[in-house]
């Protein structure tokens, strides 16, 4: 059974993570597509973001669960990993981003 979304058939899914693998021939080249469900994971972030203390005391702070794909992506892991605090920052405070984060307020 051949599964379709539009021109793209799907080419690998994985039960467990629910990511799904797409495949076009834009009549040059293949071209991939990858799909990952993050519905539950905003979900997730929302209600520990709802829950969570308004005030920031303390030395440690849950503020932002972010999926691996997006992490990696937009460069997140790399300014984490090279110390660029002001990149993390950045990027957990761009409103964009608001369904990563885990505490309001500002970093």
């Amino acid at each position: 059974m051949v599964i379709r979304d539009g021109a793209w058939t799907l080419y690998d899914h994985d039960r467990v993570t629910g990511r799904s693998t797409w495949h076009l021939f834009d009549g040059e080249k293949d071209v991939y597509r990858v799909d990952y469900p993050v519905d539950n994971l905003v979900s997730e972030n929302q209600e520990v973001r709802n829950s969570a203390e308004k005030i920031w005391r303390g030395d440690w702070h849950r503020v932002a669960s972010v999926p691996h794909n997006i992490a990696h992506a937009s460069g997140l892991v790399a300014a984490h990993s090279q110390g660029d605090d002001r990149f993390v920052k950045r990027f957990l405070n761009d409103g964009d981003n608001r369904a990563w984060r885990t505490k309001e307020g500002r970093l």
